[in-house]
């Protein structure tokens, strides 16, 4: 289905969240590139994801979209410095590691890894979305079991086919991926560089 991601037309808001709610598991557009996301509690979902991406759930957690900053305290804890740093960058093209509330379960946390990874896009069909849902969507970023970054909507299908519920085509993605930081214990910490500039991580 096509969308628009900075002006998503109801009819397709409406119809992702009552995928989504179903426990299905869709692609969507972010600020930055394609990913595969289900919602916040659904387990099988997110089990549909691990295995369509090949992925360790201990090691390589989904990452939570949340709508805004002011959701982060429901899930993340931390310090003045990270906060301020928080409303610096996003909504954007970065995605933070924070240490994890302690009412997150596993498989987000487990043994010594206590963080999440968070992203706040810069798109209204993120921030919709987040918003309906009442909870977070988790993602991984959709590309191919070789690892390639699928680009379009058409390679997505090519890919997964009937794997996904929905796919929402918000056209070609090509560009970085998102900045990556750690903000754990007020350090900044650049994990990966990416879309997001790094000279806003600084002052």
């Amino acid at each position: 289905m096509e969308v628009s991601p900075s002006e998503p037309a109801e009819a397709a808001l409406q119809q992702t969240i009552g995928v989504l709610l179903a426990g299905g598991v869709i692609a969507f557009p972010t600020d930055t590139l394609y990913g595969l996301g289900c919602a916040f509690g659904q387990k099988l979902a997110i089990e549909r994801i691990q295995q369509m991406r090949g992925l360790n759930l201990a090691t390589r957690p989904l990452t939570f979209v949340l709508p805004d900053v002011g959701e982060l305290p429901r899930f993340t804890r931390m310090g003045e410095s990270a906060y301020r740093l928080v409303n610096r960058i996003f909504p954007g093209p970065y995605c933070a590691e924070l240490l994890a509330h302690p009412s997150v379960p596993s498989p987000f946390v487990q043994g010594d890894r206590r963080t999440i990874g968070v992203r706040i896009p810069q798109s209204a069909l993120c921030e919709k979305l987040s918003w309906r849902l009442g909870r977070p969507l988790l993602t991984a970023t959709a590309k191919s079991r070789a690892g390639h970054v699928l680009t379009t909507a058409a390679e997505i299908r090519q890919e997964y086919g009937t794997q996904l519920d929905l796919i929402l085509d918000g056209g070609t993605l090509n560009g970085p991926p998102s900045t990556v930081v750690s903000l754990v214990d007020d350090w900044v910490t650049v994990l990966r560089e990416g879309l997001g500039p790094a000279n806003r991580l600084v002052g």
